[in-house]
């Protein structure tokens, strides 16, 4: 609901003219005139039509970041194919944006998952960042491309990349640590951390 209402302020903000600027409607836009029709719902007191058309504009945005993330996870890594991407829905943990990706090399497979602008990854953050908590755990870590990755069991790694994007890499029985680091040595986390 805090989302909506924050989608709604700009909204209101974005249907506002710059001073002096002639009142012209940029056509084209979806998002832009998804905001001004939900302006107008608003105005005319439609509640209703209100929060339909921010939830479509909502789904736009995360749809757009799934597409980002997407382009980041390549159809093949050095020796890693990869299989067709998958969108997760948060919108029952919050919102956000988590899409994966499946990466086979011989008889390991390895799971490689993004989510960014999650509620659920702020929550997670003090646990993977800590170092103190990490030691006390007596969790294994691995530096790459500059990045602490933190192994969770046998067959996870972890990382918070721009402390707001979780990356989580989970193998398959028979895949383990290994081939977790080398996968992860191969994806682009400069451009993961960068994602907007």
């Amino acid at each position: 609901m805090k989302l909506i209402a924050k989608l709604l302020a700009i909204a209101v903000i974005s249907s506002i003219p710059p001073l002096g600027a002639k009142d012209v409607p940029i056509k084209g836009d979806p998002f832009e005139e998804g905001m001004r029709q939900a302006y107008a719902d608003y105005r005319k007191g439609d509640s209703e039509a209100v929060t339909a058309k921010l939830r479509e504009l909502l789904k736009l945005m995360e749809d757009k970041g799934a597409a980002k993330v997407g382009g980041i996870l390549p159809d093949s890594l050095n020796g890693w194919k990869g299989e067709s991407l998958k969108n997760d829905d948060l919108g029952v943990v919050g919102g956000g944006v988590a899409v994966s990706r499946n990466y086979v090399s011989g008889k390991h497979e390895i799971t490689v998952k993004v989510t960014k602008d999650a509620p659920v990854v702020k929550q997670l953050l003090p646990l993977l960042t800590n170092q103190d908590l990490i030691r006390l755990s007596n969790r294994k870590t691995h530096l790459i491309s500059g990045e602490t990755a933190i192994m969770d069991g046998e067959r996870k790694l972890q990382m918070v990349l721009d402390g707001r994007i979780l990356l989580e890499m989970t193998g398959s029985v028979g895949t383990g640590e290994k081939e977790l680091v080398d996968l992860a040595r191969k994806l682009d986390l400069r451009a993961l951390a960068k994602m907007k």
